[in-house]
C-alpha cells in the first residue's frame, strides 16, 4: 500500500508560513529597510549641517578677526563714576558713549584725507558669551587679533567730584602706553560733566593724534578771532588805539592752544603727520587774514603770503593732495581779490606809474601766480582732483575776467559781458569748467554759488539764480546764496530793456525784500543800494528811483542813529526793507490799474 509523499524535503505536519495576502513574509524586511534608508539620510544631514554649521562659524570668527584688525581705532571701557547724587550722575555705559561720540565729533573737524580712528563702544552691543565661561564672543575676537600682534587702544577714564574747589575731576588713559594719562577738571555747574567727558575725549585724541586734535581746537578758537577793532575808546589817541588792536589780536587770535597742539605733533616725529603742521599754521594765517579785512589791509596781505607759504610747503610735500592745492589757490584768491578791493575809491587814470594801474598789475600777477600752481598738477589725477582743479581754474578765469571788465569800464563794480565777444568767451570756458568738476565730484554750496556768478556775468540770469538756489538749499543757514539771487534779479533788469518788463522787476523788488527780511546778517552788499536805483531808474517812471531814494534818507535820519555798530547795521538793513517795500506797492499798484482802466465797467440797463 503506497504512503502518501509531501513535497521533497519538507518533513511531515511542516507548513510554509503564509502572509494575509498570500505572499510569503516580506513586509518585515521591507520596513525594516525604508527605515534604515531614513535614517541614512538623517545622518547624512546632520553631518551636512554640522559641517555647514563649523563652516559658517569658522568664517563669522574669520569676518570677525579680519574686521578687527582692519580697522585702527579704539575701545571705551565703561567710565568709573564715582559722584555722590548717582541719581542724576551718568551710567558707565553712558559716559563711555559721550566720551565715544566726542571723539567722532573732535575727528569731523579734520581733513577727508586723513584716516579716521574707529571708536568702538556701545551701551547695548550685540555678544555672545557661553554660561560660566569668562570669555564673550567680542572678547575672544579682540584675543585671537591680538595673536597677530594686533590690538585696538583701550581708553579707560574716571569720573568723580572734587571737593576743593568744588566741581568735577576727571581722569583718562591708554592701556598698554606708559604714560599715556591726561586729566581735566570743570566747575561744579550743570554742564560740569559733560565738560569734563569732552575735555577727556579731547586729551585721548591729543595722546593718539594731535595733529587732528589741533584742528578741532583751531576749529573752536577761530570763532572769536574777529571784531579786532571792537571797544576803541572814542577820544583815545592813535596809540591807545593801536594798544587795544594789538590785544584784541593776541586775545582773539592767537591761537595758543593750537599751537601747542602742533607742537606736540612736531613732537612726535610721525612722517606722516609732519607735512600738515605747515597747513594747519597756514589756516591760523587765513584766520587772522579774514579778521584783518577792512582794519589793516597791509597786515592782510602780510598774512595772507604767510599762509601762501606754508600751503606750498604742504603741497612741495604732497603734490597729489586736494586739499593743500584748494587751500594755496584759495589763498593766492583771496590775496588778488584783497589787492582789487583797494581800488574801488581811486580815480581811473591809464597812467602806468599810477597806484591804481600798479594795483591792477599786483591783482593780475597773484591770479597768474595761482594758474601757474595749477599747470603744475600732474596730468594724470584721479576724478575727485581733477574736479577741484576744474573748479579752482573756473574760478580764476571768472576773477581775471572781474579785472578785465574792470579795465573796460572804468569801474570797479562787477557787471555783464553781454556784447563783449572776448570776455563772453572767457566766462564760457569758466562755466564748462565748472560744469566738468560738477559732473566728476561732490556738489557744494560754494561750487554753485561761483558758478552762477560766472553765468550772471554772462547774462544768463535764469541759469545763474538756478545754481544759487540749489547752493541755498544744501546751506540753509548761508546768506550768500540768497543775496546773489536778489543781485540775478536786479541785474537782470539793470541790463534788461527799458521800461523794464513788469513782472520783472517786481520779482527783482521781491527777491530783495525777502533776502532783507530772512537772510541778511545785517551788512548787505555795498553795491545793493545802487543795484537797486538802477532797476527802479528802468521801471519807465522816474519818480520811482526819487521816492526811493527820499525814503531811504528819512529812514537813515542820523539824529536817532545809535553809535552801536550793529545797531547801525541792522537800522540800514531796516531802513532798505521798508523802501524796497513801499517801491512794490508803487509798481504792483501800477501793474493791477493798468488791466482794470481797459476793461469798461458793466452798466445797468
Amino acid at each position: 500500500m503506497a504512503s502518501e509523499a509531501g513535497p521533497i524535503g519538507a518533513s511531515r505536519g511542516e507548513r510554509e508560513p503564509v502572509s494575509p495576502a498570500g505572499t510569503p513574509g516580506k513586509a518585515p524586511t521591507v520596513a525594516f529597510a525604508a527605515v534604515e534608508a531614513l535614517s541614512r539620510w538623517l545622518e547624512q544631514i546632520r553631518k551636512v549641517t554640522v559641517s555647514v554649521a563649523v563652516i559658517v562659524g569658522v568664517a563669522i570668527v574669520a569676518i570677525l578677526v579680519i574686521r578687527e584688525v582692519s580697522k585702527e581705532g579704539m575701545v571705551v571701557d565703561p567710565v568709573i563714576v564715582q559722584l555722590p547724587d548717582l541719581r542724576t550722575a551718568p551710567t558707565p555705559d553712558l559716559a563711555a558713549q559721550q566720551i565715544a561720540a566726542s571723539l567722532n565729533l573732535i575727528q569731523s573737524a579734520g581733513v577727508a584725507e586723513w584716516q579716521r580712528l574707529y571708536v568702538d563702544q556701545s551701551t547695548n552691543p550685540i555678544d555672545l558669551q557661553v554660561p560660566g565661561a569668562p570669555l564673550t564672543l567680542r572678547a575672544s575676537i579682540r584675543e585671537v587679533a591680538a595673536l597677530f600682534g594686533f590690538t585696538r587702544p583701550t581708553i579707560r577714564a574716571s569720573l568723580a567730584v572734587r571737593r576743593e574747589p568744588a566741581g568735577f575731576v576727571g581722569s583718562v588713559s591708554l592701556v598698554g602706553e606708559h604714560g599715556a594719562r591726561a586729566t581735566c577738571e570743570a566747575a561744579n555747574v550743570p554742564s560740569g560733566v559733560d565738560e569734563v567727558l569732552e575735555c577727556l575725549a579731547l586729551g585721548v585724541m591729543t595722546l593718539r593724534d594731535p595733529k587732528v586734535a589741533a584742528l578741532h581746537v583751531f576749529r573752536t578758537e577761530e570763532k572769536a578771532c574777529n571784531d579786532l577793532d571792537a571797544a576803541p575808546a572814542p577820544d583815545a589817541s592813535d596809540a591807545a588805539r593801536e594798544e587795544r588792536r594789538i590785544r584784541n589780536r593776541r586775545e582773539r587770535c592767537g591761537f595758543e592752544r593750537t599751537q601747542a597742539l602742533i607742537a606736540r605733533t612736531l613732537e612726535s616725529g610721525r612722517e606722516a603727520d609732519l607735512p600738515w603742521v605747515p597747513y594747519v599754521f597756514g589756516m591760523v594765517h587765513l584766520s587772522r587774514a579774514a579778521a584783518l579785512a577792512g582794519i589793516d589791509r597791509a597786515q592782510q596781505l602780510g598774512e595772507l603770503d604767510q599762509a601762501i607759504g606754508r600751503f606750498s610747503d604742504t603741497l612741495g610735500r604732497m603734490p597729489s593732495s586736494p586739499t593743500a592745492l584748494a587751500v594755496l589757490i584759495d589763498a593766492y584768491i583771496r590775496k588778488g581779490v584783497s589787492i582789487h578791493e583797494t581800488t574801488p575809491g581811486m580815480a581811473w587814470t591809464d597812467d602806468r606809474e599810477s597806484s591804481l594801474q600798479w594795483q591792477l598789475h599786483l591783482a593780475e600777477s597773484t591770479f597768474a601766480q595761482a594758474v601757474e600752481k595749477l599747470r603744475q598738477m600732474p596730468r594724470r589725477r584721479d576724478r575727485s582732483l581733477d574736479a577741484l582743479v576744474r573748479r579752482l581754474e573756473g574760478h580764476l578765469i571768472y576773477r581775471q575776467w572781474l579785472l578785465a571788465a574792470h579795465r573796460r569800464t572804468q569801474l570797479p563794480l562787477a557787471t555783464v559781458a553781454i556784447g563783449q565777444p572776448a570776455e563772453l568767451e572767457m566766462l564760457t570756458d569758466a562755466a564748462s569748467r565748472y560744469a566738468a568738476a560738477v559732473a566728476n565730484g561732490p556738489q557744494s554750496a560754494g561750487l554753485l554759488v561761483e558758478w552762477g556768478d560766472v553765468l550772471r556775468g554772462m547774462g544768463e540770469f535764469d541759469g545763474a539764480v538756478d545754481r544759487y538756489l540749489r547752493a541755498a538749499d544744501l546751506s540753509p543757514g548761508d546768506a550768500a546764496p540768497r543775496l546773489r539771487i536778489a543781485v540775478a534779479y536786479l541785474d537782470r533788469v539793470g541790463h534788461g530793456p527799458v521800461p523794464a518788463v513788469p513782472i520783472h522787476l517786481l520779482v527783482a523788488l521781491g527777491a530783495s525784500s525777502a533776502y532783507l527780511s530772512w537772510a541778511s546778517r545785517g551788512d548787505p552788499d555795498p553795491t545793493f543800494i545802487g543795484r537797486v536805483v538802477r532797476a527802479l531808474d528802468r521801471s519807465g517812471h522816474g519818480e520811482d528811483a526819487t521816492v526811493f531814494k527820499t525814503c531811504l534818507e528819512e529812514a537813515l535820519d542820523p539824529a536817532g542813529a545809535s553809535d552801536a555798530r550793529g545797531e547801525k547795521r541792522w537800522k540800514l538793513t531796516a531802513a532798505l526793507k521798508l523802501c524796497i517795500d513801499k517801491a512794490i506797492e508803487q509798481v504792483n499798484g501800477r501793474v493791477v490799474a493798468a488791466p482794470r482802466a481797459s476793461v469798461a465797467p458793466a452798466r445797468v440797463r
